[in-house]
């Protein structure tokens, strides 16, 4: 507390080493460490990604877990989701009281049960253990989901965070990649439709099982230094029903509304592009496309997120060029999609690499894979300029992602029905046309409104765009 001192307290010898309470204390700037640093941590994450939901993606991309129909995995998926939407809505209350490295942790084991579960079913055709082994991977993926995005956009510094953004989105991509390899590997000679060999998913358990372990050895976030100095804001933890109040609010913003169409359109596609290729198909054709989607998805990720953080284009500039380029690929994939889906439903083809016709469908799936990763990599740098403070990151990267969750589960609960495809395409199409739309208000704004916790530093040619608005 402030108080007037007199000349029995500071004498006139000691008023030169007298300080006031608001002078600042001067302290040496932390020291650079790299197991502290943001580098060493991505990886960290990035490995965790690449153990969990990447290994998961190599078996889902190979259509339906490689099961040799989707209907059970669908089914079981719809659960996973549906259980997934609640727990990422407490993925925040769960950092807040645990801390990031504890909820990472947890959130890697459901992934192992799951893929336990697809073997059993594989090799055994037990099919209860798809539903158990489905509703722990939703408990637990919600947490990871939620905290691995909240790192991901709090470590960085907000001028590197495109990079790093794909530098993660890599380790999840890459363990489609080996996954792929091993898809191929076990594989090669399924000339025909049917489910994979039940040796890869000994494979996947065994990988599965680094997750928990290397998650362990994140750097709780008061002890990051970046590699400039500074050090990351932390979030004041509040009671859980607070929290839950401030969720709330978060869910019920403005700009928030306008994105979630997107965010539910990101992973609606994703049954009902798996059930394409389960399908249509051939087991080898199935595995090479988890193969070169995940190379595919690197590639164009990490390209797409240097773009994001070009600082010779003003961030209003990148947001926008970005967005309409990626939408627009999108769009015409779907009208590309339409046409093939409607000549699959027609003739009902179960297709090998050797077959004639064959590249125009298995190139379709290649895009339609490049374009979940480009949308999930765009939606998470754009909330990052939507949170007003470091505590409101993890939560609405919490919100996000159970909107993500509540529409695979939508959809995947509908790819577990006979519902013809054309139909589904259908939905994804016109999702697409409300998120195009409603996302873009809010897109025009970054860097003018919506400028992030920390905010980037603007370059000459975005200070006068945000003058001339003004």
């Amino acid at each position: 507390m402030l108080h007037t001192s007199s000349s029995n307290d500071i004498t006139a010898g000691d008023s030169t080493k007298a300080s006031s309470p608001n002078d600042e204390v001067n302290e040496s700037p932390p020291k650079y460490s790299w197991y502290h640093g943001v580098f060493f941590n991505a990886t960290i994450v990035g490995i965790a990604a690449f153990a969990a939901p990447g290994l998961w993606n190599a078996m889902n991309s190979v259509g339906a877990g490689g099961q040799q129909t989707p209907y059970l995995v669908m089914a079981g998926n719809a659960i996973l989701f549906a259980v997934m939407t609640l727990t990422c809505l407490t993925a925040s209350m769960m950092a807040n009281r645990v801390g990031l490295r504890n909820s990472l942790v947890f959130g890697t084991v459901g992934f192992v049960i799951y893929s336990a579960a697809l073997y059993t079913n594989n090799r055994y055709g037990t099919e209860w253990f798809i539903y158990f082994g489905s509703a722990i991977c939703g408990l637990s993926s919600g947490i990871f989901w939620g905290t691995e995005g909240a790192i991901m956009l709090t470590y960085p510094e907000p001028e590197k965070r495109g990079r790093y953004l794909a530098y993660w989105l890599s380790y999840r991509n890459s363990g489609s990649i080996l996954g792929g390899i091993i898809n191929l590997a076990f594989n090669y000679q399924g000339k025909s439709t049917g489910k994979l060999d039940w040796r890869t998913y000994i494979v996947f358990v065994a990988l599965q099982c680094l997750g928990p372990l290397c998650s362990l050895l994140l750097t709780p976030p008061e002890k990051v230094i970046r590699r400039n100095g500074s050090r990351i804001q932390l979030a004041e933890r509040i009671p859980d029903l607070e929290e839950l109040k401030a969720l709330m609010r978060v869910l019920l913003r403005k700009d928030f509304l306008l994105v979630m169409p997107y965010f539910l359109y990101i992973t609606w596609t994703i049954p009902y592009i798996t059930t394409y290729l389960s399908l249509y198909f051939s087991v080898r054709s199935r595995a090479l496309a988890s193969l070169v989607s995940a190379v595919a998805q690197v590639v164009t990720t990490l390209l797409f997120g240097a773009f994001l953080d070009w600082t010779r284009l003003s961030l209003n500039k990148r947001a926008r060029y970005g967005y309409v380029a990626m939408m627009a690929l999108i769009g015409g994939c779907w009208v590309w999609g339409a046409i093939v889906q409607n000549e699959y439903t027609r003739h009902k083809p179960a297709l090998d690499w050797v077959d004639s016709g064959f590249g125009k469908g298995w190139a379709l799936y290649i895009f339609w894979q490049i374009n979940f990763s480009l949308t999930y990599n765009f939606g998470f740098w754009l909330l990052s300029f939507l949170a007003r403070d470091s505590k409101e990151i993890i939560r609405y990267v919490s919100v996000a992602r159970a909107v993500e969750s509540a529409g695979q589960c939508i959809s995947s609960g509908i790819s577990s029905t006979s519902v013809p495809l054309i139909s589904a395409l259908g939905v994804c199409f016109a999702l697409w046309g409300i998120a195009v739309i409603a996302a873009y208000f809010v897109v025009r704004q970054v860097g003018i409104t919506h400028i992030g916790p920390e905010k980037e530093a603007p370059n000459a040619d975005e200070s006068n765009e945000r003058s001339e608005k003004s």
